[in-house]
């Protein structure tokens, strides 16, 4: 379990510290940067609408 979260915690550090688990999830095969982008790409595209919306 992660540990509990330092509420004072710069903007920096917990920049730096999703970076860092970013690295040991990569490291540890458990996230693929290929494959991420690709199921964004796919979320996004299926969530634009494929006609910009009349204004009202």
């Amino acid at each position: 379990m992660p540990a509990k979260k330092d509420k004072t915690e710069s903007p920096e550090a917990q920049s730096e510290r999703f970076r860092k688990a970013v690295r040991d999830l990569v490291d540890a095969g458990e996230l693929n940067p290929t494959e991420t982008d690709k199921a964004l790409d796919k979320i996004v595209s299926t969530q634009l609408p494929s006609e910009p919306r009349a204004k009202r």
